[in-house]
């Protein structure tokens, strides 16, 4: 009793609290939040009774946030029910949507399709029409009787090719077999006689391999620079030596003559290697290819010349190149 006595003021401020939630209690009685009957109904606690009702009292303004939430929330539930409900008839609505493409395109199938049946009656008349082109095959236009002519004529004109290139065939032969140096040489006492003319020489000279190699060299040496023409005029007047009784009677005796080749003295015709237009040139000369006459002895470069003798002894027959040819 004392204490309570000495504390009364706590008393009154705790009665004070009382009254207050009671009070809270009823006001609050039919509001959104459960009321301190239902709260303790429920099974709630006494501090949590006594924080409805403060915050029922002091914070009204709590009540009303809880009550938009809900309204928010069932809103929001609605709205999504409704799209529940609109979502299967979208869903049937591209059904038939895909339903009704579908339909056109065999629709458009089917009368594309008749279209070709259609059009088939009309192109059997041309096939008919191929068909009996044969038939009028058979008579030959004028064009084709042009071309057939044609091709005759130019069947007519193919055998006078056919003898040309016959020709053509033995020429190459010809010059083949004119191209490969012989085995033999055919001389009378004036000439030098082709491979053809056999019947009439007075002698014939057997001719090896070293001589016609050394003949290549002596006209590498001395008409490397010069045409063709010169090459084989150089080999016409080794031959024309051999021929003459006024010369050596071998190739090889007559190309190391002393003082007649100045390539053999300055050691020139031994380092040469023939060329092929050396060697062709040998070749038609042995087979009887002339460029300058039988009595042909000499040639001289007057360019180069430091003996005059040949030229001022000697007449001349041709110039090729930059050699003079004398007799």
């Amino acid at each position: 009793m004392e204490q309570l006595k000495n504390n009364r003021w706590v008393v009154l401020l705790v009665g004070v609290i009382l009254i207050f939630i009671c009070a809270a209690t009823v006001w609050v009685s039919n509001g959104v939040r459960p009321s301190y009957a239902e709260a303790a109904g429920v099974g709630m606690g006494a501090c949590e009774l006594t924080d409805i009702a403060f915050d029922e009292v002091l914070h009204p303004e709590f009540i009303a946030r809880p009550t938009a939430w809900v309204q928010k929330e069932s809103r929001t539930a609605t709205v999504s029910a409704d799209n529940k409900t609109q979502s299967p008839d979208s869903a049937t609505d591209k059904k038939a949507v895909s339903s009704n493409q579908t339909q056109k395109s065999k629709t458009n199938k089917q009368a594309e399709a008749s279209s070709n049946v259609s059009d088939q009656p009309k192109t059997q008349p041309i096939q008919s029409k191929s068909k009996s082109e044969p038939k009028t095959a058979a008579t030959p236009s004028v064009s084709a009787q042009k071309s057939a002519s044609a091709v005759q004529a130019e069947v007519k004109k193919d055998k006078p090719a056919q003898t040309g290139k016959a020709a053509v065939q033995t020429a190459a032969k010809e010059t083949a077999s004119s191209q490969t140096p012989p085995n033999q040489l055919f001389f009378t006492t004036t000439a030098l006689l082709g491979q053809d003319q056999a019947s009439q020489a007075t002698w014939t000279y057997a001719l090896a391999d070293e001589e016609v190699l050394l003949l290549e060299r002596i006209v590498m040496a001395e008409a490397e620079g010069e045409p063709y023409a010169g090459k084989v005029a150089v080999a016409n007047v080794v031959l024309n030596r051999l021929r003459s009784a006024n010369y050596p009677d071998t190739i090889r005796d007559v190309i190391y003559q002393r003082y007649q080749f100045s390539p053999v003295q300055n050691g020139r015709f031994d380092r040469v290697v023939p060329s092929g237009d050396s060697v062709k040139a040998v070749a038609e000369a042995l087979n009887g290819r002339k460029e300058v006459p039988d009595d042909t002895y000499y040639f001289v470069s007057l360019e180069l010349a430091t003996d005059m003798t040949v030229p001022n002894t000697r007449t001349p027959v041709k110039k090729i190149g930059h050699h003079t040819f004398f007799k």
